[in-house]
């Protein structure tokens, strides 16, 4: 099917629904393989019976942008999607899209999206919402991307521009149930004269820091008619449990794909560092480069992979790779290297299971910690032995390295 709605009409009658899921602002930092895994990802857990972009799908409004995103989501998101047009949303909008104000409805819901992507509401906006009121229900919905006077954040519109909209409001204001906005790369919730605000950017795009707010994770907002036919809301995270599989083939050419990045991620890094060593800081440079960019492609393919899971999941996942390199996988590695007399490659694996050892020990610890109910572990400073690996703990008076001998100034502190 087409699940990305060209809007051809001002109104769009839909069939009775059970509920719709928004989703704010998937594309304005990019359409990297990261940012559209993030995005494909809340689309595939999305409950609703169609899906509501908040504005900002594309980072600015060229016609290849559109053309990627809408064909991404057409291959593999089996449900109607609407846009509302964002301040990125400009040039080829209405190729892709159509109109930018129109309304759904059905017997219960109205639905009103509205244009202010210029931080105004054009006539033809304003002449929208009159007549999508014709319309009303008992549970009217208007979304526009920028929100309007609030007291969470100044960036919205004007108290002038958001009076407009009021005003056209007024005479069914007690059905007026939720304005839906996006532009903010956050969640908030705020009451305006009995109306629920709910402003979410969590579709992709970097999540900011908002002064009062915690910072959210990737998320979607749901909404569905309780038992009485009054629409509800909920915040809901981003899991990555829900995603359907991947095709068997496909998975084995992104796990192969991931593999080589990763390969190469270190083998541009320790050729840049050898180059430094041979004082050839224009070749090192050129190698660093190259290691960073593979570095970001292996996280795209991870991304696509779906390789994400629950921090519990994730440390379990942990704890199992280590005990396999501890006893098993560099155990017999260092000993068929004695027994083929490779010294050094003895020597290497004896070294890495040591400071695996210390990982296992760090991972368990916290397994345990987090199964008492906790949702973080106390943040550390972590030095880390450049020479062997060995992790550890700062004291503030660091010792040479327990594993390799490497003195104090051969550690690094691990920062985020």
């Amino acid at each position: 099917m087409v699940a990305m709605q060209k809007i051809e009409r001002e109104d769009i009658e839909l069939e009775p629904i059970s509920g719709f899921t928004f989703i704010g602002d998937p594309g304005c930092d990019g359409l990297g393989a990261e940012i559209m895994s993030v995005f494909n990802a809340v689309c595939r857990e999305a409950t609703g019976d169609f899906v509501l972009i908040g504005g900002d799908i594309v980072p600015e409004g060229k016609n290849s942008f559109y053309k990627n995103v809408v064909d991404m989501v057409d291959m593999t998101i089996g449900k109607p999607f609407y846009m509302l047009a964002g301040n990125h949303d400009t040039l080829d909008y209405e190729t892709y899209f159509g109109r930018k104000n129109y309304f759904l409805y059905d017997p219960k819901l109205l639905l009103v999206v509205l244009d202010n992507s210029k931080r105004t509401f054009p006539e033809e906006a304003l002449d929208l919402l009159k007549q999508a009121l014709e319309y009303a229900r008992d549970n009217i919905v208007i979304a526009f991307h920028i929100p309007p006077p609030n007291r969470v954040t100044q960036n919205s519109v004007n108290i002038d521009e958001w009076l407009k909209v009021k005003t056209i409001l007024e005479p069914v204001i007690d059905k007026v149930k939720y304005i839906l906005c996006g532009h903010i790369h956050s969640y908030f919730e705020d009451d305006l004269d009995g109306i629920k605000l709910v402003a979410s950017g969590g579709g992709g795009a970097r999540m900011e820091e908002v002064d009062g707010l915690p910072m959210p994770y990737y998320h979607s907002v749901e909404f569905c008619f309780d038992h009485a036919g009054t629409l509800r809301h909920a915040f809901k995270s981003l899991s990555h449990s829900n995603v359907s599989g991947i095709e068997p083939q496909v998975l084995a050419a992104l796990h192969n794909a991931y593999a080589g990045e990763c390969m190469a991620f270190v083998r541009y890094r320790l050729y840049g560092e050898d180059a430094l060593k041979n004082n050839n800081p224009g070749l090192a440079k050129l190698f660093f480069a190259a290691s960073d960019s593979e570095f970001h492609h292996a996280r795209n393919f991870f991304y696509a992979m779906n390789g994400f899971k629950s921090c519990k999941k994730a440390i379990a996942e942990s704890i199992e790779n280590e005990a396999e390199e501890v006893n098993n996988t560099y155990a017999k590695g260092a000993t068929l290297s004695r027994k083929h007399k490779a010294g050094l490659a003895a020597y290497a694996f004896a070294d890495a299971r040591k400071a695996e050892i210390v990982h296992l020990r760090l991972f368990r610890k916290t397994e345990k910690l987090l199964g008492a109910g906790s949702s973080d572990i106390p943040e550390r400073q972590y030095l880390t032995c450049t020479s062997c690996g060995y992790t550890t703990i700062s004291t503030g008076s660091d010792p040479h390295c327990p594993v390799c001998g490497a003195p104090p100034d051969k550690f690094h502190h691990v920062s985020m």
